[in-house]
């Protein structure tokens, strides 16, 4: 039988706790990421980007933590994204011990590492309440196979860190999810980016309204027509300019007032597809 760990086989330095507990204080006046791409050394794609919806600078860890970030932003009831949100390691290393498992450290050492949640997402339900939900981030073939039909997990050091970081937010009512690389697509993400050229458009409630009856009704009468086709039969009829067309469309689908079909790249040489 394997014993349970004793707690003091890992420990925690001095810097470790000055760090978290300024990165706590911080918190007090604004939210930063407790890790940034400075901070980590591995082989990758990073993203250190300003986000004009939330106004600050966001830490994206690979390519598919971006593309989770965007997905998660095209939601209407998000309030607010803190991503690399830093687990208190007095409790991290508690719950480890509880269950039988090896919390995150330097195995020459023995020092432990503070743990992160990839998101702690805030969203708004319809009555005005907010709730949160946790969102780990990692590719499906790191921690899935699939024999004859079936999948199965791998990686098992790995889903222990799962189990630590779901008790975590477990004792604080939070959900705690997993997500892939098939939760959020590159096609996904590259149509968030597109739409959010027009962050800053405006437009009045009767000019959008015109413009989704009058896309609607042109998508309708010729679905397979270039989306660019459609931004010139409707600047012909308004008398506005391509891009203010454009504009007008990227905006309706930042703000999801027209339904898009955004599984696919949005293309102005393709057609685009509206879930009617």
């Amino acid at each position: 039988m394997s014993k349970v760990k004793r707690r003091t086989e890992v420990t925690v330095n001095k810097e470790t706790v000055t760090k978290l507990n300024k990165w706590k204080k911080d918190l007090l006046e604004k939210y930063r990421p407790y890790l940034t791409v400075r901070d980590v050394n591995q082989i990758g794609r990073r993203h250190w980007l300003f986000c004009p919806i939330q106004k600050r600078h966001v830490h994206l860890l690979s390519d598919g933590e971006y593309r989770t970030y965007k997905k998660i932003l095209s939601s209407k009831s998000v309030v607010k994204i803190e991503e690399q949100y830093a687990l208190d390691i007095d409790e991290t290393l508690d719950i480890a011990i509880a269950l039988n498992a090896i919390h995150p450290r330097d195995w020459e050492t023995n020092l432990g590492y503070v743990m992160t949640t990839d998101f702690v997402v805030t969203y708004m339900n319809k009555s005005g309440s907010t709730y949160r939900v946790a969102y780990t981030f990692k590719y499906w073939e790191q921690i899935y196979e699939e024999v004859d039909g079936k999948v199965n997990k791998i990686k098992p050091r790995t889903w222990q860190k799962f189990d630590i970081e779901r008790q975590y937010w477990k004792a604080r009512g939070v959900d705690y999810r997993v997500l892939t690389e098939r939760d959020a697509t590159k096609a996904e993400a590259w149509n968030f980016d597109y739409f959010e050229l027009a962050y800053d458009f405006k437009a009045s409630k009767s000019e959008l309204t015109e413009f989704a009856i009058g896309f609607v009704e042109a998508w309708l009468s010729a679905p397979h027509k270039w989306l660019q086709d459609h931004f010139k039969t409707l600047a012909g009829k308004t008398g506005k300019s391509f891009q203010h067309i454009q504009s007008l469309f990227q905006y309706m689908g930042l703000h999801n007032l027209l339904p898009i079909n955004c599984d696919k790249h949005i293309r102005l040489f393709r057609p685009v597809e509206l879930e009617l």
